[in-house]
């Protein structure tokens, strides 16, 4: 399956296709009109598969701030405010994290708070990207990528300062303690492009007034050694081996690019520089949330994954209708054949009976008695419709709408029920009775909403309710379980009339359930 990556470095865009772990083709577009033009006609011309966009630009801000530990939803509240002192022009383009905790005092929690200082950069891209409906799964930042290229280079100790280069005129020196991005920048260095050979001078002194600062500012202590990993192109290991020497408050590593590439199985990629490994990696990363962007912007990513979800409950609800009614789709077909007898039976019985009535008058009798056969035949097999199939093809085609954005379906519970006109009591169905055969599934599911917010998921799944009550087909719909919240012993009557006891824990985080009468469509 190809997968497709826009790589934007500060001033152009690249567009990486990968097939696995090989790179099938490149392009790069200027930050200019014609460029943006040849941009537009390229989405207008390739296929429109779902892409991840990744930014490694000088523009981007990280701090660590301490704040006091406390709830999910009181931690937003805080980091809101922190966010709007800072970056307030950058609101779509903010990251946080938390890294850690302090072990002394009131034991506060360490967050990493990131930010493209100037989104103007990206939106000529991501307003062609948005206009063309491209399914953007998010928007990555090469710095807390990179992260996961430590475990690949073997940098296990507490503190570590990766060094790399993904374009001729950067470097980029991110500080990782435990694992966690605790701070990056990017330096500028007057490279020649068509020499890179000399890195090492160019890089050394960047990365010095790098340590010096990080040193200052406390996130280094001086009793602290750091693990300094670089990566670098064969024709550049020479002058970075003798620019970096190890010392007392150092320990440097060199890695070679070319031989990264080959431990992480990368083919057809260029090892001049380090953008291809960190490329791949975002590429190759599945569960990992965006960094950027606003909600809006991936909404057409989310829309085919839903689409796709319940393309494959459908199908597997299929085929495990198949498989259950296999036999009596067999005997559906003896009943057609059965049928097509009796009615040839029959009609000799009238020919006969109209021509001596009296003679045969038994013969009629045995005709009535065949003809109610042939009735009961038929409405077996009408009845016979009212199948699984027939249910989710109609419950699909009802929720395909935007309404049902953010929702996971996780189970079907299907059944074909007769209903008493009196006491209204659902029986199993009879399919030789003449009573309408109905519907009757229990759909099972999960609502992604804010766990703080339990309004919202109550109002998400009664705009769902509120969708399949309007049908015409759909008889009645009952709330048997609505999303319910985090906090401990609380009760919510929800408009459907649902009483909720919300108890504490997470087993049941965003869970509803709903039971569906619909008709068969024959008597609709």
């Amino acid at each position: 399956m190809i997968k497709r990556l826009f790589y934007f470095t500060g001033y152009r865009l690249s567009v990486l296709h990968w097939q696995g772990k090989t790179l099938t083709g490149t392009i790069s577009f200027e930050p200019t009109a014609d460029g943006l033009d040849q941009f537009e006609s390229y989405l207008m011309e390739s296929e429109n598969i779902a892409s991840k966009f990744l930014v490694d630009v000088i523009e981007e801000d990280f701090r660590s701030e301490h704040i006091p530990h406390v709830g999910s939803a009181d931690r937003k509240a805080v980091v809101s405010r922190l966010m709007d002192r800072f970056y307030r022009s950058s609101r779509d383009y903010c990251y946080d994290e938390v890294i850690g905790r302090i072990r002394s005092g009131r034991k506060d929690d360490v967050i990493l708070l990131g930010a493209m200082t100037n989104p103007q950069l990206i939106q000529p891209w991501i307003a062609l990207i948005e206009k063309h409906e491209v399914p953007l799964a998010g928007i990555w930042t090469l710095p807390i990528i990179s992260r996961s290229l430590l475990k690949v280079i073997g940098a296990k100790s507490s503190v570590v300062l990766l060094v790399s280069q993904q374009v001729n005129s950067n470097i980029r020196q991110s500080l990782f303690r435990d694992g966690k991005l605790v701070s990056s920048r990017q330096s500028i260095i007057n490279q020649d492009i068509n020499d890179i050979s000399s890195i090492g001078q160019l890089a050394k002194p960047e990365v010095d007034r790098t340590v010096t600062f990080l040193r200052a500012q406390g996130q280094i202590h001086d009793n602290e050694v750091i693990d300094l990993h670089i990566l670098g192109a064969e024709e550049q290991l020479d002058s970075l081996n003798d620019s970096f020497k190890d010392s007392e408050s150092q320990k440097v590593t060199i890695h070679s690019i070319e031989a990264l590439h080959k431990k992480a199985g990368l083919k057809n990629a260029s090892s001049r520089f380090s953008n291809n490994l960190f490329a791949w990696l975002c590429c190759n990363q599945k569960y990992t949330q965006s960094h950027y962007g606003p909600k809006r912007l991936f909404a057409a990513y989310r829309n085919r994954m839903t689409a796709m979800v319940l393309y494959v409950a459908s199908a597997l609800v299929v085929i495990t209708g198949v498989l259950l009614t296999e036999a009596n789709l067999s005997d559906a077909m003896e009943y057609d054949r059965s049928i097509k007898l009796l009615k040839q039976q029959e009609s000799g019985y009238k020919e006969l009976y109209s021509k001596k009535f009296k003679a045969f008058e038994g013969v009629f009798e045995n005709a009535g008695v065949m003809n109610s056969a042939v009735e009961l035949a038929e409405r077996i097999r009408n009845n016979g419709m009212t199948s699984p199939l027939d249910f989710m093809i109609k419950l699909s085609q009802i929720l395909n709408t935007d309404i049902i954005n953010g929702v996971i379906i996780d189970k079907i519970e299907w059944r074909a029920v007769n209903i008493d006109g009196k006491t209204h009591k659902q029986n199993k169905a009879n399919f030789t009775s003449s009573d309408e055969v109905y519907h009757d599934a229990v759909i099972t599911g999960r609502i992604h909403e804010p766990e703080y917010n339990y309004r919202a998921s109550i109002e998400h799944v009664q705009k769902i309710i509120a969708q399949l009550k309007a049908d015409k087909r759909v008889e009645s719909v009952e709330a048997l379980k609505m999303p319910v919240d985090l906090r401990s012993e609380s009760n919510f009557a929800t408009q459907t009339g649902v009483e909720n006891a919300v108890k504490q824990g997470t087993e049941n985080k965003g869970v509803f359930s709903l039971r569906v009468i619909m008709r068969a469509p024959r008597h609709v």
